[in-house]
């Protein structure tokens, strides 16, 4: 049986990351801050309080897995400082097969992409959260400058409806496509885990549907 760890666990993607990986039983290890929100009791479940801030609990989630995903998410720019720390555990994985990270649209070179989801919500957002927007980009460069085996997803616009099953994903020259719920975001994840082909890539997600 695989391991896979989720950070942001308790977080409204990250919760639907351990349902799906339960569902494929998988043993998760999953690094929440609020435990209570992990509603579900399942004997290959393991839950780690604590914040990916901390090199030790970053350590004590990832141990012994060998696939990683980062849900991760914050209010402040701290993205960077917790990827520098998770990094540096990965790197002492072996094998890691596959570490996810969900970063945002308009971070790293899909600024102009993020302009075509909706051109005055992302000039506002872009505006409004500049040092957000800033930190997650360099997040980004320093999982970009590690050897790992890993996967940048751009979600674009996440929303809490049921699943569509109509995810695609395009590169950040393309025509952005439209909303993405967190449980087909989360499916995704899922479908690319193990699938050839994904190391070192960085994509748009979303779905068919009409922006």
């Amino acid at each position: 049986m695989s391991r896979v760890a989720i950070l942001g666990a308790s977080g409204r993607l990250g919760t639907h990351l351990v349902t799906i990986a339960l569902e494929r039983d998988f043993e998760v290890s999953a690094l929440v801050r609020n435990p209570e929100k992990i509603t579900r009791a399942n004997y290959n479940l393991t839950l780690i309080e604590g914040g990916a801030g901390s090199g030790e609990d970053i350590q004590t989630a990832v141990e012994g897995c060998r696939f990683v995903l980062s849900a991760m998410g914050s209010s402040k720019p701290v993205m960077t400082a917790c990827v520098r720390n998770l990094v540096q555990e990965l790197k002492a994985i072996k094998p890691l097969k596959r570490f996810i990270f969900v970063s945002w649209l308009g971070a790293g070179d899909s600024v102009v992409q993020a302009q075509g989801v909706s051109e005055l919500r992302s000039v506002i957002t872009r505006a409004t959260h500049k040092k957000m927007f800033e930190d997650i980009s360099r997040a980004e460069d320093t999982i970009r400058a590690s050897r790992l085996p890993y996967v940048i997803l751009r979600p674009t616009r996440l929303t809490d409806d049921g699943p569509a099953d109509s995810t695609v994903a395009v590169g950040a020259e393309e025509v952005p496509p439209g909303p993405i719920s967190r449980v087909d975001l989360a499916r995704f994840v899922f479908q690319i885990l193990e699938e050839p082909g994904w190391e070192r890539r960085e994509v748009t997600v979303g779905s068919k549907s009409p922006r």
